[in-house]
């Protein structure tokens, strides 16, 4: 019964998540935080201190976030649960490198922590099938992803502000990777 109450609530949050980035293009600090905090339970302390850093790391530190990556990877592999920091590595460098928003790191963290390797896959599959038909969508030769794969690999930082109409809602993606995750489990409590 806790467990799927506990899918029930991130299912919905994930709803909101993904509703609040289509029509604003930022998360509320409360779906963050619950989101967060609804993954944490079981595991080891060193992520809630982790996650509550990511969650209060200040805007005008953007370019110093890049510190925390490191230390989510060694937490990862001393907790022996590499996903998480993994995730959270990632999510700091897209931040720090004005890839993504803060929200979009913060979501894939959770993720991470509710569903692991799964979770983050879910993300992945999703994050990539919306880029490309956002591009499909907004008539974008498919030959620019190349160049965008380019950056990500050379850890280029990302000029200036990402116009709204070229702008990708990763947080939606994520929420929807997410929202699937969820529909898993309770599938998996109710049935067996």
């Amino acid at each position: 019964m806790v467990a799927a109450t506990l899918a029930l609530l991130t299912s919905g949050l994930w709803i909101v998540a993904a509703v609040q980035d289509l029509r604003r293009r930022e998360l509320s600090a409360f779906v963050l935080v619950a989101l967060t905090a609804l993954s944490l339970p079981g595991r080891a302390w060193p992520w809630w201190a982790l996650a509550a850093a990511a969650l209060l790391w200040p805007l005008r530190w953007r370019r110093r976030a890049m510190l925390l990556a490191p230390l989510a990877l060694v937490v990862g592999l001393a907790t022996g649960e590499p996903e998480p920091g993994v995730a959270l590595a990632t999510g700091i460098v897209a931040w720090a490198l004005s890839w993504w928003g803060g929200a979009d790191g913060i979501a894939l963290l959770a993720l991470a922590l509710r569903h692991g390797l799964p979770g983050m896959i879910a993300g992945a599959l999703f994050a990539a099938t919306m880029g490309i038909a956002l591009m499909l969508r907004r008539r974008r030769p498919l030959w620019r992803l190349a160049a965008a794969v380019s950056d990500v690999l050379t850890l280029r930082q990302q000029t200036g502000e990402i116009p709204a109409d070229a702008e990708m809602p990763a947080a939606t993606a994520l929420a929807v990777g997410g929202l699937t995750m969820e529909v898993i489990t309770l599938c998996r409590t109710i049935f067996g």
